[in-house]
């Protein structure tokens, strides 16, 4: 693991704005980014980040994944589980719809 303490977007130095504690390393046996807390018990371990590049998106990321937003997380999750769900029997009222229409058909 590789500590990133400067970046060309200065991410490493701007995330601290978000908290003081977190730090960000990039994990070579995964290749990925990773955000760490410091002040956190146990693992430092916060976040992997999903992007091959530290730019904007890894702040707005880490906001939006910060644990003081656990409730808006939470409804998000529930409502895109909905939207899948209702997508979903949707599909499937369709799919008898025709299959009752060839039915009558015949």
């Amino acid at each position: 693991m590789i500590v990133i303490e400067n970046d060309v977007y200065n991410i490493a130095k701007r995330i601290k704005y978000i908290d003081r504690d977190y730090f960000i390393v990039y994990n070579t046996s995964k290749e990925n980014y990773e955000i760490h807390n410091s002040s956190q018990q146990g693992s430092t371990y916060c976040v992997t980040i999903p992007y091959n590049t530290l730019d904007e998106r890894t702040l707005d990321f880490v906001y939006k994944t910060q644990s003081k937003n656990i409730e808006e997380i939470l409804c998000e999750i529930e409502n895109e589980n909905k939207l899948h769900e209702n997508a979903e029997k949707s599909r499937v009222f369709l799919q008898l719809n025709e299959s009752v229409k060839d039915v009558l058909k015949q």
